[in-house]
């Protein structure tokens, strides 16, 4: 389900509250992360923070057999965590299902910002709150995806330029077959960015 970044994270915050909406994803299958579990909340009053640590269901359980290979690859390469932490402790795993999905840029603004292309404040398509955006589950957002682009902070307009295309190359096919459509759309952005994707 992809859209504008002021569209989506409207949308975002109406699913909290709105049966039909929640309905309407459901129905057209649309996915917030990898697992079933990635959904927006409902009916829960947002947790602010973790709070007291207190051991999750799943503390010792191993999923790695569970997983349907090659899903996606872990964040930090060689690492295979036999869980999330989510699962280990169970303030972690109440704490991310009460976060509304987050709004994720397909092509990072702060990257397309730091070329040149795109500004905070504006309504030109290459803009902030036009750029096309999914919505995803906060914590598959924040522990996956930010985690990967993280890497990229900090880097020089140049450097911007001549890796981005391999950098959500790496993110989108290098990673899970489910990304594949998000790098259709990144090849487009950064097309219309100047900057050369293979």
């Amino acid at each position: 389900m992809i859209g504008q970044y002021r569209d989506q994270t409207r949308l975002a915050t109406d699913l909290r509250d709105s049966e039909e909406l929640q309905e309407f994803v459901t129905d057209c299958r649309v996915r917030f992360g990898l697992r079933k579990a990635d959904r927006p909340p409902a009916d829960v009053a947002r947790q602010e923070r973790y709070g007291s640590t207190i051991t999750g269901v799943h503390h010792a359980v191993d999923f790695t057999a569970q997983r349907i290979q090659p899903l996606a690859a872990p964040v930090r390469d060689g690492v295979h965590a036999i869980n999330r932490r989510s699962d280990r402790h169970e303030n972690v795993r109440t704490f991310w299902a009460t976060q509304t999905p987050q709004s994720h840029h397909v092509v990072e603004f702060n990257h397309l910002r730091d070329v040149g292309v795109s500004r905070e404040i504006g309504f030109g398509n290459m803009d902030h709150g036009q750029l096309p955006c999914v919505l995803l589950a906060a914590e598959f957002h924040q522990r996956y995806i930010s985690s990967v682009l993280k890497q990229t902070h900090g880097r020089s307009a140049d450097d911007l330029r001549g890796g981005l295309g391999q950098v959500y190359s790496s993110l989108y096919i290098g990673r899970s077959p489910l990304f594949k459509p998000l790098w259709e759309l990144s090849k487009v952005i950064l097309g219309a960015a100047g900057i050369v994707t293979h």
